[in-house]
C-alpha cells in the first residue's frame, strides 16, 4: 500500500491544493498562503513545524518541505495517507523514511 508521495521541486509534477500551487514555489509565500487557506477551512488543529522548519498539516496529510535548486530553495510537497499523518513532520520518530530527511536538504 502506498503511504506517502514526495514531489520533486525542480521536475514536478505541479500539484495544487485548493488552487494553490505547491511544487517549486517560493517557500515563504507558499507557507503563508497555505496557512491562510487551512485556517479559513478550520483545518488548523494539526499544524506542526518539523525539526527542519517544514510545515506539516496533519488534517490534510501534507508536509511542505523545501529542496535546494542551485542557490535557491523551492517547495517540495509530501502527501501522506491518513495512517501516516500523525507526526508526519517529525524527523526522528515520524513515519517517513530517514532517507527523506537526508535527501534534498
Amino acid at each position: 500500500m502506498l503511504a506517502a508521495v514526495a514531489i520533486d521541486a525542480r521536475v514536478g509534477p505541479q500539484v495544487r491544493w485548493d488552487g494553490l500551487a505547491l511544487t517549486g514555489q517560493v517557500p515563504s509565500a507558499t507557507d503563508d498562503a497555505m496557512y491562510a487557506r487551512v485556517q479559513e477551512r478550520g483545518l488548523d488543529q494539526e499544524i506542526r513545524i518539523s525539526q527542519h522548519g517544514d510545515y506539516s498539516y496533519g488534517d490534510i496529510g501534507i508536509l511542505l518541505r523545501v529542496q535546494r535548486a542551485g542557490d535557491i530553495l523551492l517547495t517540495r510537497p509530501v502527501f501522506a495517507a491518513p495512517a501516516w499523518t500523525d507526526r508526519l513532520g517529525d524527523t526522528s520518530e515520524g513515519p517517513l523514511p530517514t532517507q527523506e530527511w537526508h535527501t534534498h536538504a
